[in-house]
């Protein structure tokens, strides 16, 4: 029987045709020519007792070869630390004695003030958990200079046990 082939051999192993969803074959990775350096365990240099007490030749170093840390420069004299201020308190108290309170509307040259209007002050103050007990405008002197506040202030009446929080917002007694 004669059979029917082409005159070229086929590959008794075809590779598959690639659609794009398999895996490539893994580069060839002999490497018995390499000369392996890496090691496990690693050693560790560990440095003699000698080493870790002397420092290096840095002048004003401590022991472990830092410089030493800066000195706070001294306050001129007359100078005043300015008070800290006081801490929002989440539980005030009502004391039952009630105060008034003011605040600027803003500062003089300025472009817009930060609180606009009455009702805003007291919605900020009630937001802050500070119950108003009446709020109205006032009119006080001030200097007439950029910087200086406006001579319109906002004038709230608050119980007294809410004075720390207000003061944290900015507010302080009327005098």
């Amino acid at each position: 029987m004669v059979a029917c082939s082409s005159a070229t051999e086929e590959d008794p192993n075809p590779a598959p045709e690639d659609t794009g969803f398999g895996l490539n074959p893994a580069p060839n990775t002999d490497r018995s020519n390499d000369v392996e350096t890496d090691v496990f365990p690693r050693s560790t240099i560990t440095p003699s007792a000698e080493e870790v007490t002397k420092p290096e030749s840095a002048t004003g170093s401590d022991a472990n070869g830092y410089p030493p840390p800066p000195q706070p420069s001294p306050l001129p004299e007359g100078y005043e630390i300015p008070a800290a201020l006081p801490t929002l308190n989440p539980y005030p108290e009502a004391s039952g004695q009630l105060i008034w309170i003011l605040k600027p509307v803003g500062e003089q040259c300025a472009e817009t003030p930060a609180t606009p209007d009455l009702q805003t002050a007291v919605a900020d103050m009630i937001a802050f958990g500070i119950p108003v007990e009446a709020s109205e405008m006032a009119e006080l002197e001030v200097c007439t200079a950029c910087g200086c506040p406006t001579s319109a202030h906002f004038r709230l009446q608050i119980d007294s046990g809410y004075l720390g929080n207000a003061q944290v917002l900015g507010w302080v007694t009327e005098n």
